[in-house]
């Protein structure tokens, strides 16, 4: 096919204004790539219809979310395979993407075997150990993966977790770290006029931006509160985000007594974002490994709070060694150790010598590294490679490559 433009049709079952890294992930590739090259096959979401007006991508959304990838889901596979078929056809796609395990890579499968068109894959780090509590669908996945033309992994986790599934594969594996829209971030603007009445003057703030879910691991910041403010009086702990952990969470704060001293801002639209990440002094998100929900994939807000030129604590769990680098942009600490995180962030906010460095090493290490232009070339090339053996991912196979 030589060097034309390869068309592709990415399949995903949410996508912006749908909350999540691996959504605003999509989006962000979608949108860099060539324009007029990429059509998107989604569902319908909440705000969906406002969205799409604003955006010059191509958006086909039919149907709303799965509830879950249980069985009892597989009839309504077809309907998105059926508009597959046609989107093919009709936008004469070259490769398909796919985004979700079901009904996505299912499709793809489908398409490849009985249509001939490649498709590629994606991986991002929380979903290895989420997979692991039911029964058929990691043998599923293995099926996909294998037969998969490509597979990009979202951070270096879920590489190594693809490896351990296929006992090899390297040469089809292409890792894509997230980037990050460092223009939109100004490293010393400090604006707090949107947080007026707020009565945050004075203080040091302690940023997480996140769902309220058990992986984040706000209640670990919570618990280590009390130590902070009886060396940082002036500490305040700001949480933005909304999920189904938020009354615990205030009541942990309750019986701790550092309630005074823990803030809940509620959900930021992904425009205000720079506003909060620039009235912190320091943010700290303490992922970790859960049973229900895995491990923190690569850990977007990193780099945005990094592109904001802030300095980062973070738990050393799953994805996030390709968002941090340790002892230069921020910490990575261990998860479970209360004290550890609370000695870290003591220790940041007490140096504000070393705050200032660490955010600066941050916004150079992002702006060098996460430009979402050079992540959509790799995916244009990835996709060119997958029709000739001059480009194969022999030669980008890694993060930082022209790939």
């Amino acid at each position: 096919m030589g060097d034309r433009q390869m068309r592709m049709l990415f399949i995903t079952e949410k996508f912006p204004p749908s909350e999540g890294g691996s959504r605003i992930y999509y989006y962000n590739l979608c949108k860099n790539y060539p324009a007029g090259n990429v059509v998107v096959l989604t569902k319908k979401v909440d705000g969906w219809e406002s969205f799409d007006q604003n955006e010059k991508l191509k958006i086909i959304r039919k149907g709303r979310p799965l509830p879950n990838w249980k069985y009892t889901q597989i009839p309504k596979m077809f309907l998105p395979l059926l508009w597959t078929i046609y989107l093919t056809f009709r936008e004469r796609v070259d490769v398909i993407h796919c985004g979700d395990f079901f009904p996505a890579g299912v499709i793809g499968l489908i398409m490849k075997k009985f249509f001939g068109k490649p498709y590629v894959y994606y991986v991002h780090g929380e979903g290895y150990t989420w997979f692991a509590q039911f029964r058929f669908q990691p043998k599923v996945r293995k099926v996909i993966l294998r037969n998969a033309d490509r597979i990009v992994a979202a951070c270096s986790y879920a590489e190594e977790g693809v490896l351990r599934d296929l006992g090899g594969g390297q040469e089809k594996i292409v890792r894509i770290n997230p980037g990050v829209e460092f223009e939109r971030f100004d490293p010393n603007r400090k604006d707090r006029s949107h947080v007026a009445g707020l009565d945050l003057d004075r203080k040091k703030i302690i940023l997480t931006v996140g769902r309220l879910i058990d992986r984040k691991g706000q209640d670990t910041v919570i618990r280590a509160m009390p130590k902070v403010i009886a060396n940082v009086p002036e500490a305040l702990y700001l949480i933005c985000g909304r999920g189904p952990y938020e009354e615990g969470l205030r009541r942990l704060a309750a019986d701790l007594g550092v309630d005074k001293n823990v803030m809940f801002y509620g959900f930021v639209p992904n425009d205000r974002l720079p506003d909060i990440y620039s009235i912190c002094d320091l943010f700290v998100m303490i992922n970790r490994d859960t049973p229900g929900e895995g491990p923190e994939g690569f850990g977007m807000v990193f780099t945005e709070a990094a592109a904001a030129g802030k300095a980062v604590i973070g738990g050393r769990s799953g994805g996030n060694k390709d968002s941090i680098v340790d002892g230069v942009t921020g910490y990575r600490v261990d998860p479970l150790d209360v004290d550890e995180v609370a000695a870290k962030i003591i220790m940041m906010l007490r140096d504000d010598n070393l705050r200032k460095t660490m955010g600066q090493n941050s916004r150079e290490w992002v702006m060098k590294n996460f430009n979402w232009k050079d992540k959509a070339l790799q995916i244009e090339n990835l996709n060119q490679g997958i029709f000739g053996p001059d480009t194969r991912s022999s030669s980008c196979g890694g993060e930082g490559s022209k790939c």
